[in-house]
């Protein structure tokens, strides 16, 4: 299962840190699926390594930044849970949680997983106003390959990755999906929350 993210920050040994058991409190749940979408269990949950990365070279780079686990969750419209074709006009969205065991790791795969997108994933990619989330955030905004738009937030929280992607769905509404995860990721750590 391909899904998208990354994040980035500078780690100290005794500074805390985000664990894997923390993604549950974080992660996009099926109660969270907007209006007209639901949560598709096949292409979601928990991600090791080996089924987060897209390949041998980006598993071996993710090991190298000190991946533990990821978490994807993925909505599309209620009546294609089950099966269906979607479309380019389809709304779809996805979000992806990642823990790292260094901030520098996270920051490092952020970068790599916004440079494949910029590159490989979309087409006409324009960098917007980053959102005022985490340590590090960025905004795109492009098409896929069917011309649909794309809007991407992602952002990092020291060792925590975050990302929401909307295809066909309203960049407002990618928005607060990522508000609802960052407080989420806030208040699962909550000495960050005060920085």
């Amino acid at each position: 299962m391909l899904l998208l993210l990354t994040i980035v920050a500078c780690s100290h040994p005794s500074m805390p840190r985000y664990q894997p058991s923390d993604l549950a409190a974080i992660e996009l749940r099926p109660a969270d699926a907007p209006s007209g979408l639901a949560y598709v269990p096949q292409f979601s949950g928990d991600q090791d390594l080996k089924a987060f990365a897209r390949d041998d070279a980006e598993q071996a780079r993710l090991a190298a930044d000190g991946f533990e686990l990821g978490n994807g969750a993925l909505f599309v419209p209620a009546d294609r849970v089950s099966g269906g074709h979607l479309t380019a006009r389809d709304p779809i969205v996805q979000g992806t949680v990642a823990v790292f065991s260094r901030d520098e790791g996270a920051s490092a795969s952020l970068g790599r997983f916004l440079d494949d997108l910029r590159t490989r994933q979309l087409r006409g990619v324009t960098d917007g106003p980053p959102p005022a989330l985490g340590d590090e955030s960025y905004r795109l905004e492009a098409t896929n390959a069917d011309g649909a738009s794309v809007t991407v937030l992602a952002w990092r929280h020291a060792n925590l990755v975050l990302v929401v992607i909307g295809t066909s769905f309203a960049p407002a509404s990618v928005e607060r999906l990522a508000h609802l995860v960052d407080a989420r990721a806030l208040a699962a750590f909550p000495s960050r929350a005060s920085v």
